[in-house]
């Protein structure tokens, strides 16, 4: 089974205009709106690539029966520890003219300790060896910095597989207890080396660095450049295939998602970051989070060019 956790739930609101600008109003905006939250978006191109898979995290209680429903119909399994208040709101505006995206991103309501530790006993008698455990997203306010640590290291004792997608101090603490797979992006490679990382070589070596920590897996996303990915004595750098970008938000969900499935059927790593690159190009092509075409997935995989460094 591939777990999921979704700590910060969230609910996404997309708007698609033209010449967006501050300070004006716009009506009958086409728009999309969803439940969403990092874990959520890679838990559906999961099931959209054919695996099990199952959410576990924070639900807020004035919005239960709107998130059980769109998880039902997608097939998702979910266990969630029900907390009180209601999800926040994330806006994107996209403006197709100027081909640019804005994020507004609410702040998560503060939890309080107990609900931590309630959720890591609701999680750890889940924990069996080898299922994959994605701890992805931002913690929630009140929670622990080490929390997603003490989960890799819960379930890598119970020989478990754990991959770790988050930023700032969540990844800093998370790191330091090896899970097997991480997924920072450029800008959060930067933060958690506290210095500007410029250029292939100098990317791939500070995700050696990571290797260097206990780390088995670094997948470092570049965007529409594609991944730097490092395992064992392999770096290689995988072009993303060329295509008409339509949306870019959650194109490194995506990403993980494709890693994550590929390794759980056993492909090569470097097959491993050929549907995983794929994955996230997909992605763009779709409007919305969480959405790929499995065709697609297949058909991009073979446009992706991977080099070693």
């Amino acid at each position: 089974m591939i777990w999921c956790t979704v700590l910060n739930p969230t609910l996404d609101v997309v708007y698609r205009t033209n010449e967006f600008h501050s300070g004006a109003t716009f009506l009958n905006q086409s728009h999309i709106q969803q439940p969403a939250g990092k874990g959520l978006n890679v838990a559906q191109i999961i099931v959209e690539l054919g695996e099990a898979v199952t959410v576990i995290g924070l639900l807020p209680e004035l919005d239960e029966q709107k998130f059980r429903a769109f998880l039902d119909v997608r097939s998702i399994r979910n266990r969630f520890l029900p907390v009180a208040g209601a999800m926040r709101i994330n806006a994107t505006i996209i403006d197709e003219v100027e081909n640019r995206t804005t994020h507004l991103n609410a702040l998560a309501q503060k939890v309080s300790p107990r609900i931590q530790h309630e959720f890591f006993e609701l999680a750890a008698g889940e924990v069996k060896s080898g299922d994959t455990w994605i701890f992805s997203g931002s913690l929630p306010p009140g929670f622990s910095e080490s929390t997603y640590a003490d989960f890799v290291t819960t379930v890598r004792e119970a020989g478990g597989i754990t991959v770790l997608d988050s930023r700032g101090s969540a990844l800093q603490h998370g790191v330091r207890s090896r899970p097997l797979m991480v997924k920072p992006n450029l800008a959060e490679l930067e933060e958690f080396f506290g210095e500007p990382v410029q250029g292939v070589h100098h990317i791939a070596l500070k995700g050696k660095r990571l290797l260097d920590m206990g780390i088995s897996y670094v997948f470092i996303s570049l965007g529409a450049d594609g991944m730097i990915a490092l395992h064992g004595n392999d770096c290689l750098l995988c072009n993303a295939p060329q295509v008409t970008v339509k949306d870019t938000v959650g194109c490194g969900d995506a990403l993980v998602a494709g890693m994550v499935v590929a390794h759980r059927r056993q492909f090569s790593f470097s097959e491993t970051c050929r549907m995983a690159v794929a994955c996230g190009t997909a992605k763009s092509l779709e409007f919305g989070p969480g959405h790929v075409s499995r065709e697609t997935v297949w058909q991009l995989m073979e446009d992706v060019e991977i080099t070693s460094i």
